[in-house]
């Protein structure tokens, strides 16, 4: 039996549902595939739990709830920063350690820190990824030195398998002429719930209400996510862009985005509805639907609001599903197209347990 420690920066939704995936199947991986899954560190922003003897057993006697163990475990203390916190492993020597990393913070320094020593990073956090494309090509090349070491499937889709469908478009020697995407669970809800004719404020309220935004929904509503789930694809087609080369459209005005605080804003949000009132009957009269949207093509990267045909694959979408669509030398006349949930604590979860196993040997 092979044991793999993990530690695990973040504690929210994804992580309780990771921890909840990796506790059900546990007893399969060890029966078909001789591979333990044992947690030795659990980290938040200011409190860590490390335990080079595992933390399963309170994890799961826990029942998923990682704060409490953060907050209540004897070994939990107060943390004086990530790197720290990655000497303190090295000095526990622990086997086999694979760190994850389910923040949106800028954890570049710690992918790095860790690379550097052999050690797998698994991650759904899209900055280090999307980070200058100097730092981003020495991931890369720290991740392949050896063996792989980096793992960013969950970073773009969520669960659905887009990076490792380009890399394999890119490596069998096809060339990728153009990548088209509605990439963002939050605003596609969004744009579907505008098809039904109710006004943009409502339908941002109620998203926010149901825990789809951000809790400042702008964080949404900038593109800015987006844009930096299309550098990354336009990166693993060997672009050399930074994310202040790709040009993003709003779907609120400056003026908004500027607002003060969140609860500021919201406030104020009713100020965009006559204007996409307008967008949407405007997109209605052609047949046409409103989506936002992400392209790729001949070295240039955009994302903003686009009016596609009702019948396209991109306006056959509803919720918070994501599409992704390949045009490339083969795949020239019918497009690839990868489409199913792209948002969620568990599809992301299991997108980067996915990631977990491959680090493992499993898949």
């Amino acid at each position: 039996m092979r044991t793999f420690h993990l530690f695990q920066f973040g504690k929210g939704n994804i992580g309780v549902a990771l921890i909840a995936q990796m506790i059900h199947q546990q007893q399969a991986l060890e029966t078909q595939y001789g591979v333990r899954l044992e947690y030795v560190g659990v980290c938040g922003r200011e409190r860590a739990t490390i335990d080079p003897n595992g933390l399963n057993r309170a994890l799961e006697l826990s029942n998923g709830r990682i704060d409490s163990i953060v907050t209540l475990h004897p070994k939990s203390r107060v943390h004086h920063g990530f790197r720290w916190l990655i000497d303190e492993v090295q000095r526990l020597d622990i086997p086999d350690l694979l760190v994850i990393d389910l923040t949106a913070s800028e954890l570049t320094p710690l992918h790095l820190m860790c690379l550097q020593q052999g050690i797998p990073v698994v991650t759904a956090n899209k900055k280090p990824v999307s980070d200058d494309y100097e730092v981003y090509a020495e991931l890369q090349r720290l991740g392949r030195s050896g063996k792989q070491l980096y793992w960013y499937e969950a970073t773009v889709g969520a669960g659905l398998p887009v990076i490792s469908t380009l890399r394999e478009i890119v490596v069998t020697g096809d060339a990728v002429v153009e990548i088209i995407g509605c990439l963002s669970g939050t605003l596609g809800y969004i744009c579907s719930q505008l098809d039904t004719g109710r006004r943009f404020s409502e339908i941002v309220r109620e998203a926010k209400a149901r825990g789809y935004t951000e809790p400042d929904p702008r964080d949404d509503l900038s593109g800015m996510d987006v844009a930096r789930k299309a550098l990354i694809l336009a990166r693993e087609i060997g672009s050399t862009l930074n994310l202040a080369d790709v040009h993003v459209e709003s779907m609120i005005s400056d003026v908004l985005a500027q607002t003060g605080t969140a609860e500021e804003f919201m406030k104020r949000i009713r100020l965009e509805d006559d204007s996409y009132e307008a967008r949407v009957e405007d997109s209605r009269r052609r047949g046409e639907v409103l989506r936002y949207v992400a392209t790729v093509h001949d070295g240039r990267c955009e994302v903003g609001l686009r009016s596609v045909l009702k019948d396209s694959p991109a306006g056959n979408l509803s919720g918070p599903d994501n599409l992704l669509a390949f045009r490339t030398a083969r795949y020239s006349d019918n497009l690839l197209v990868i489409r199913g949930p792209g948002a969620g604590a568990q599809v992301t979860a299991a997108g980067v347990f996915g990631d977990i196993l491959k680090a493992a040997g499993v898949r």
